[in-house]
């Protein structure tokens, strides 16, 4: 690619707000969190359940644990829909329900799919992405249906009177099963093709901070997102989104905690 435009040289594109950081960090900790305290319901047998449970307090406090980072997990999730029903209404003569700012998958992504294969087997060039790659969207969509199933299953078991006054007994071993191994899905998914998608793939190894500084180099971002890039320069609208690189404290302290979180 040719060099940025002149100035333009040691910016940063800033792609998420503080509010959207803090958002994805409560997120991924109380998930992490009802994780750890969710598997050794789920494995009693393993070698390392009964210590894990120990550790936790035992039942009925890791019970607690978990059913107070539900409560977290949820909000944060109910929030998020609240804040972009809010977002698109406001600017809804403006928004295009599949135009590059939105998340709705469309037939574009399905192209870009096929390119990337292509691309895998040395059939084609890397394809030119938008504000949105398609695994991004595909990260974004994923946890709607396990909120759900997860969601409903867990309230059932919550209120065992409730349920019990509207449904037959048999409801419970089903919503048990069900939160169990959808729960299982969720973490197995987002332990693999998430972290994969954000840091393992080869041009982010061994991490991608963006999540935590909220800034990504422009020059990273032209190769990523150059859709998005050509048309902010046309419009005249990059330098809105440029700032400063983060500051060293502020690098190492997501670098860290970055670490830690894929670690534990």
């Amino acid at each position: 690619l040719p060099g940025l435009p002149a100035g333009f040289e040691g910016k940063h594109f800033r792609r998420f707000s503080l509010t959207w950081r803090i958002a994805h960090f409560i997120f991924a900790v109380s998930l992490m969190i009802l994780t750890l305290t969710g598997l050794p319901l789920f494995y009693p047998d393993a070698p390392w359940a009964v210590p894990l449970m120990t550790m936790l307090g035992g039942p009925q406090i890791a019970g607690v644990i978990h059913r107070v980072n539900a409560v977290i997990f949820a909000s944060v999730f109910f929030w998020h829909l609240f804040y972009i029903g809010i977002k698109i209404g406001r600017d809804w003569k403006n928004f295009k329900i599949f135009g590059p700012n939105s998340l709705i998958p469309w037939i574009q992504d399905l192209k870009d799919i096929v390119a990337m294969f292509k691309w895998f087997f040395n059939k084609g060039p890397r394809p030119v992405f938008d504000r949105w790659t398609y695994w991004e969207k595909f990260d974004y969509w994923a946890p709607f249906w396990g909120m759900m199933i997860i969601g409903i299953s867990g309230l059932m078991m919550w209120f065992p009177s409730l349920t019990a006054s509207l449904f037959p007994g048999w409801v419970f071993n089903v919503a048990a099963i069900v939160h169990g191994e959808e729960a299982f899905l969720a973490a197995v998914f987002l332990f693999t093709v998430h972290f994969f998608n954000n840091h393992f793939r080869p041009d982010k190894f061994p991490q991608d901070i963006t999540m935590f500084t909220g800034k990504v180099p422009l020059e990273i971002y032209r190769h990523e997102h150059r859709k998005e890039y050509d048309r902010l320069v046309a419009s005249g609208e990059l330098k809105k989104h440029l700032v400063d690189a983060p500051s060293g404290p502020m690098t190492r302290a997501s670098r860290t905690l970055g670490a830690t979180l894929i670690t534990f």
